[in-house]
């Protein structure tokens, strides 16, 4: 065959033979995202995120306890009162990861750069998710009176609140040991069981390695809420995992967090720059998503370009503050 032969080629994209080349080719989903975030999410199915479908808004009620009295004979007993309360928590912000790709550069790079930044997507989502619920948490924690003011004392109260004697107590892991007992008893006094309540302990890298290298950490086989075993590392005496997170933030301060707007007062913003560690239960705070994580890889033909999307709406809030305990510097 002469090297100027014209010779006919299938375009297997083409709509009857004709048009655009790339018409037939259909939107790609890889579901990185997805996989990314559970394996990267140290909060991902910990708490229960309850579907908010035809509003914006959840309502959690609370009961106060009930009143003991003694009968005494010929008199008929009077009732007792119990004190309600409430807390509304909206979802009113979408939160959205973008990659736009164009077709040529998509086809000339060697690796599927879709793949790649789907799985770039997972991560950031995943540092968001787990921050904005150790934020609420720790404002659980911080509460010195109960979430749900009507039933305060009532059988419901504050969080807990340990705090070093010294600024530089934390970097000692004896003292550091010392002060997470007292959160945890401080939890106990609320008639909250750390080990059964499916509390957990949070540090940053720095602290658990220092619990780890004095063994004040053993290894253990932990049982979650949802029935999964898991191998991880406890609390020496208690049966408390221990999950070390750079998305826990401790020494920081957060501002214009994507959630904070000026109808939530900026509910996600705070000075956590004193926060050393948190223990919570999932009920210390309580969760609602509109759009669950979903993410998508999509063609626009207008601009031929590819668009890697990730996107979800939620909100999470205090909750029932005595199942949260935090240990900050003074």
């Amino acid at each position: 065959m002469a090297l100027d032969d014209v010779f006919t080629v299938v375009r297997p994209g083409q709509v009857g033979a004709a048009g655009a080349i790339d018409a037939l080719h259909i939107e790609e989903f890889t579901g990185e995202v997805e996989r990314t975030i559970r394996r990267k999410s140290a909060l991902e199915g910990f708490i229960r995120v309850r579907n908010i479908k035809g509003t914006s808004t959840i309502t959690n009620f609370a009961v106060g306890e009930s009143t003991l009295q003694k009968v005494t004979p010929g008199a008929a007993p009077d009732g007792t009162t119990n004190k309600f309360g409430k807390l509304s928590l909206q979802v009113d912000t979408l939160v959205l990861a973008r990659a736009i790709l164009p077709l040529l550069e998509t086809f000339q790079t060697s690796y599927d750069a879709r793949i790649e930044i789907g799985q770039e997507h997972g991560k950031k989502i995943a540092k968001f998710y787990d921050q904005t619920f150790f934020i609420q948490a720790i404002k659980s924690a911080q509460a010195t009176a109960s979430n749900y003011s009507g039933v305060n004392g009532a059988g419901h109260s504050g969080g807990t609140q340990v705090t070093f004697a010294g600024a530089s107590d934390y970097l000692d892991p004896a003292i550091l040991y010392s002060k997470i007992t007292d959160m945890f008893v401080g939890m106990e006094q609320k008639d909250v069981d750390p080990g059964m309540d499916d509390v957990m302990l949070v540090v940053q890298p720095a602290e658990f390695n220092a619990l780890q290298q004095n063994e004040l950490l053993v290894n253990a086989e932990y049982k979650t809420a949802y029935g999964t075993n898991i191998q991880t590392q406890v609390i020496k005496a208690r049966n408390v995992p221990v999950v070390s997170s750079n998305n826990f933030p401790a020494f920081t301060t957060i501002t214009g967090h994507l959630l904070s707007n000026s109808d939530n007062s900026n509910a996600y913003d705070g000075d956590f720059s004193k926060v050393v560690a948190l223990a919570f239960a999932p009920k210390a705070v309580m969760a609602g998503a509109t759009i669950p994580l979903t993410s998508g890889v999509f063609w626009d033909d207008a601009y031929k370009h590819w668009y890697v999307d990730a996107w979800l709406s939620f909100a999470v809030g205090p909750n029932r503050a005595e199942y949260a305990a935090v240990l900050s510097n003074p």
